[in-house]
């Protein structure tokens, strides 16, 4: 269950993740003009300050879902399957962004489909974690035996 607890815990790269690639998404959708609200400025220098207050204030609900459901899948896929940390991140990716995809058309709001370019590449890099928590729960194991 330790092993467990510590895969649960590699899911803190999404949100560094998520944060850059919402800021790099201001600046591409003011680039090809998406985004008209601000001007350059704002876009560029004050996103700095508002992305994590708005991340941290209206985004709060999907985070927590999001990491309640990433756990949850956690716990399942690597307590009772002997499926790999690669099969396993993608599957999870694609279960759980569908809905994104859908909020992206149906309200247009374009960050949704960045974030779930960003979510894919932060569970492949959460999976290079996955893999060092196994290879080192599985080398203490065969120590200790």
């Amino acid at each position: 269950m330790k092993k467990i607890l510590k895969i649960v815990a590699t899911n803190w790269v999404h949100i560094p993740g998520f944060l850059v690639t919402l800021y790099f998404s201001l600046i591409l959708f003011k680039a090809v003009g998406l985004e008209e609200t601000y001007d350059w400025t704002q876009v560029l220098f004050l996103s700095i300050f508002s992305i994590p207050f708005v991340f941290l204030t209206f985004g709060l609900p999907f985070l927590a879902g999001l990491f309640i459901a990433l756990s949850i899948l956690d716990v399942l896929a690597f307590k009772f399957t002997k499926l790999s940390a690669k099969l396993i991140v993608q599957i999870q990716w694609i279960l759980i962004i569908p809905p994104f995809i859908y909020w992206a058309f149906r309200y247009d709001y374009w960050a949704w489909l960045t974030l779930c370019c960003s979510f894919l590449v932060t569970q492949l890099i959460r999976e290079k974690m996955v893999n060092k928590v196994i290879t080192k729960s599985e080398t203490q194991n065969s120590v200790a035996l």
